[in-house]
Parts: C-alpha cells; sequence; structure tokens
C-alpha cells in the first residue's frame, strides 16, 4: 500500500499489487516552497470564466456572482440550491446550519518571460487579492448612503492599490508569489506529475521587506 498526497495535504491510499507493486520503489515525491517573481496574466474560475488582459471592467464586474458559491460556513461545502432558491443543508456538519459565501478556487497563470505555469488558488488567497474584501459583501454600498458597492472596488481596484485590469495587463508589474511545489518522479527523476499551490504574494517588495519572504 502506497499513501499519496494531492495539493492542500489530503492524503489517500493507493494499492499496488500484481505487475504494480515493482512501481513502488519507482515513485519518488517531493515537496518544497520557492519564491518566484513573475508576473499574473490569468485568473481562471469555474463555468469557463478567464479574467486576463482582455477582460473589461465592465466583463469583471458581471463575472463577480459566478466567481463566488454559497457553502457551509464550517467545513467549506458547496450548498445545493433548489428551484426555490433554497440552500440545501450539510448533512456532514448538522446541527451546524450556518452558511457563508466563498469565493471560488481559481487556477492563476503566470509568465516570468521565458515559461508559463500555473498554480493553484485557494478561496482565502482570492479574498486577500481582492482587498480582503469578502465574498458575502459584494452587494453591499461601501457606506449607507453611497451607490458604490464592494463589487465595483473588488471590479476596480482587485489587487490591493492597482485595478484589476491593470493587474493582468501586459504592462503590470511583477509580483513576488509563494508557491508550494509538489513533483512526482520516476527513478529516473522523470517528471509524473507536478502542481503548484499559492501560499501567499507579495505585491510590493520594498515596502514588505525582506523578512516577509522568510
Amino acid at each position: 500500500m502506497l499513501t499519496v498526497e494531492k495539493a492542500q495535504d489530503q492524503h489517500y491510499v493507493l494499492v499496488l499489487w500484481g505487475p504494480g507493486a515493482a512501481w513502488y520503489p519507482q515513485l519518488q515525491r517531493k515537496k518544497g516552497v520557492i519564491l518566484s517573481k513573475a508576473q499574473i496574466s490569468e485568473l481562471a474560475f469555474p463555468q469557463k470564466i478567464a479574467l486576463n488582459a482582455h477582460s473589461s471592467l465592465k466583463s469583471i464586474f458581471s463575472s463577480l456572482p459566478n466567481i463566488v458559491y454559497t457553502g457551509c460556513a464550517k467545513c467549506g461545502l458547496e450548498l445545493e440550491i433548489d428551484e426555490n432558491r433554497i440552500c440545501k443543508q450539510c448533512f456532514s456538519c448538522l446541527p451546524f446550519t450556518v452558511k457563508k459565501i466563498y469565493y471560488r478556487p481559481a487556477l492563476m497563470t503566470v509568465v516570468d518571460g521565458r515559461h508559463d505555469v500555473c498554480i493553484h488558488v485557494e478561496s482565502k488567497l482570492i479574498e486577500k487579492i481582492l482587498l480582503n474584501i469578502s465574498a458575502d459583501c459584494l452587494n453591499r454600498a461601501i457606506v449607507p448612503s453611497s451607490e458604490i458597492t464592494y463589487g465595483m472596488v473588488v471590479a476596480d481596484l482587485g489587487f490591493l492599490s492597482h485595478p484589476f485590469h491593470s493587474l493582468l495587463a501586459v504592462s503590470a508589474e511583477p509580483c513576488v508569489l509563494k508557491i508550494q511545489s509538489l513533483f512526482v518522479s520516476d527513478e529516473n527523476s522523470y517528471p509524473l506529475q507536478q502542481d503548484f499551490s499559492l501560499l501567499d504574494f507579495y505585491l510590493d517588495i520594498v515596502k514588505q521587506g525582506a523578512d516577509a519572504l522568510l
């Protein structure tokens, strides 16, 4: 029996028998954390939503309802919605019934001038990218008397002090990304699988300081 690990520390058991048992000594797993300075070129969400340099502010704003979901506030499981627009319960967490709006995870494409790399970005880091604005606040006005909603702020100022569309533009400044890498190789170090997951990001290295990268 071989224990395998997917992204986000999810462990599974793989059973090898017969001729497949010979694979065991050939599988190698390497995991580490790297820092990479690169430009973000695209954020791809489920339902075929891709935000990139060609996305207008209008299209970004109209996409916001589709990059969030209603989930269990305890485990984050997406809850089904019936024909009456009522969310079903998370049976695994009963009697806990509190719900929460989450950003959907995304696949981020970054470019370092030579290579394109796809990185998995989980919900909480999408929220951090979007000014730490919670997904359940997108339809709320920033002040009671204002017509400007947090969703408008996210679309127009989606990455700290930089407009969302400018972040993805060709001329955008590169960011420093803290990435967890996971490689599975055979006995000849030939990569059988490679995954990257975003742990953190730094927009302005001067302001963050060198200690933030350690």
